[in-house]
Parts: structure tokens; sequence; C-alpha cells
């Protein structure tokens, strides 16, 4: 059989040839010749959500992949722990790598001027590797499960996320300044019920949703001038349910970002950002059989403060067959971490979209 994460990978490749053969094909017609189509600017950076608005009867459809890294230094709060700290606090492993790759189709539609409709499944994938911690002398070899025999290891999930349900409303509109309000809905798609190989729930962070309805409220600030654009934005995530299937819910997160961008080429825009995101450990316990051999297994060790920059790249295609098609890229750089209990130190995120909006 194959592992997941080969098969994650063909499905993300796939879903990458799929949005290549569209956007190679004959593109609609821009609606109205609109001139927010052909600017780079008119677009928040790739990592923002819920960042801009369409005219009355624009259609934009949209591909966007996400990758995250964890590595390195296990942390407690700001400070870096050793393995015979973490050992002394009960733990037998250690996770020493954690990947997470998205995928997100984004399809939107606008009735109205004031309003714009937004649609957004998405598919993950996760892969962890574990390391074993040494034993002390005279630990209790089943306290939190028992030691490892020392040797890494690694496990894996992917399949269907939670989906997006969203309404964007416009606030205020002149030439330079756009305000809307969006009110968002993540409809629990994604299962929480990923087991491992001993038929245990695996780690709560390598669970493909939520579990839970929970509610996105977002208020996003744009302006432009000719070369330069700007906007902030905050977002809240807000569970609807004291617990999911499987027991447990994931803590609220409240998140701020500003960024400001340059129009470099007709074509082409730079970007910098700021985000600082707060989210809370998780709540309840799962209610089946789990392990508590290391610190991805409790749910203390979940939620904090981050806060992180961004550097971007927005283009838009304005002559030929792919008139109107974009893409944009951007890279968080984690700059500050100050984790609940014990976590595994941040790498980055990258961000990679295309969308066409007609």
């Amino acid at each position: 059989m194959p592992h997941p994460k080969d098969c994650a990978a063909r499905r993300a490749t796939a879903t990458l040839a799929l949005s290549c053969a569209l956007i190679a094909g004959p593109s609609p017609a821009l609606a109205d010749d609109d001139p927010a189509l052909l600017n780079p600017a008119s677009h928040a950076p790739a990592g923002v959500l819920f960042d801009h608005m369409h005219k009355a009867g624009e259609f934009m459809v949209g591909y966007r992949f996400m990758y995250s890294r964890q590595a390195g230094d296990m942390l407690r709060g700001t400070s870096t722990v050793g393995d015979l700290q973490l050992a002394a606090a009960g733990y037998s492993m250690k996770p020493t790598s954690m990947n997470m790759y998205m995928n997100m189709l984004d399809i939107m539609y606008a009735p109205t001027d004031w309003l714009t409709l937004m649609v957004m499944p998405q598919y993950v994938s996760m892969d962890m590797t574990m390391q074993g911690l040494p034993m002390l002398p005279g630990m209790d070899t089943d306290h939190h499960g028992g030691h490892g025999d020392g040797g890494p290891h690694s496990h894996s999930t992917d399949g269907f996320g939670d989906t997006l349900l969203s309404g964007l409303v416009r606030l205020y509109q002149d030439e330079i300044n756009h305000a809307h309000a969006g009110i968002t809905f993540s409809a629990p798609t994604g299962s929480v019920t990923q087991k491992g190989a001993d038929g245990r729930y695996t780690h709560y962070m390598m669970q493909l949703g939520s579990g839970t309805w929970d509610f996105v409220p977002s208020l996003t600030y744009t302006g432009r001038t000719d070369r330069w654009a700007w906007g902030a934005q905050l977002l809240g995530v807000i569970r609807m349910e004291g617990e999911n299937e499987a027991g447990f819910r994931y803590g609220d997160v409240f998140q701020t970002t500003g960024w400001g961008s340059y129009r470099l080429l007709d074509w082409l825009s730079g970007s910098l950002r700021v985000l600082y995101m707060s989210q809370g450990d998780i709540e309840g316990h799962y209610n089946g059989p789990h392990n508590h051999s290391s610190p991805p297994d409790l749910q203390a060790n979940y939620g904090g403060d981050f806060l992180d920059i961004g550097f971007g790249l927005n283009t838009v295609v304005e002559k030929g067959p792919l008139r109107g098609n974009r893409f944009s890229i951007e890279w968080l750089q984690p700059v500050y971490t100050d984790v609940n209990g014990y976590q595994l130190d941040r790498v980055g995120t990258l961000y990679v979209n295309w969308s066409l909006g007609f």
C-alpha cells in the first residue's frame, strides 16, 4: 500500500496540473475590463485571506498552497529546553520535525457591489518525525506511556480539511480607501478521529480539522494609490461548540496583520507584512485510547503568542492568452515565539497562490 505522504504528494501534483491546464486555455473575458483585475497591488500578500471584494457579477477562481515547517529546538515559553529537561518532565519522546501542506480552492462570486460570497474547501497533509528521549535513573518506564527505544520514526495524516463559507460585506469605499467585514463560518468537514498504527488517536495537531463549527469574523481595511498599497486586518476564530466528536476543542485564535506594498513594475509588486497571532490551548481530552508520551499528546502544549514578518511578490499577466491570471508568493519568517507548555520551534511558512477574476 502506498505511504499516505506519497498519496498526498500525488494529489497535490494533480491539483497543480489541473490548475495549470485551466490557465493554459483561453482566459475568460475580464469583467468590464475592471482595472483592479490587472493591478498586482489590488490583492493583499499571498498569506492574507478575505482581503478583497469584487464588483457585481464578477467571479474569481483560485488555488492556494501553504507549506509550514517546525524543526530545531524544543521550547518552553521563549526558552530552549534540552532532552534531559523533557525527560525529567515525564516525556519519553519528542518531535524533531513537523511539516504541513494545505491545498485550498478559492471560489468567489459577487451578486452585488456590496457583497462577495466565498467557498473555500481544502485538502491537508501532515507528517511528523519523533525521537526517543533518555530515561533518567529511577524513572518509572510506564510513566506517560513508557520510554522509546531512542530511534527516530515518522507518521503522517492526510485528507480533506474544514471548509470555509464566507460573506464579505462592504462598509466603505472611495477612490483610495476601502473597508469590509467578513462573516465566515468554518464547517467541520475535516476528520478529528485520525489514529496511528497502534490504533490510538494521533497527536491533536495532526488531526485534519477542528471538528467544531467555528465563527471566523474579520475586519479588513485597504488603501491604494498609483504605486503604493497598504492594508490591515483583524481576524478571530471562535469555537462554537464545547467539544468535537473526539472529546476536545482547539483554542480560540486572535490575529492581526498589517502590510504595505510597492508596484515595482506595471505587472509586479513587492510587499512587507507583520503578523501577530495569539491562540489558547486545547480544552477537553480525547475520549478514546491515546498516548501521553510526547509534548504534542498533551493539551497544555498548544497555542501561545507568535510574531512573524512576511516578504512577498504579487504579479498579474497583462496581455496574451493568460491575461488576468494572478500569481503571488510570500514567506513568513518567525521573529518571536512564546509557546504554551513545551513545543517544537517554528521554521517558517510559505504561501503560493494563483487566481483569475472574470
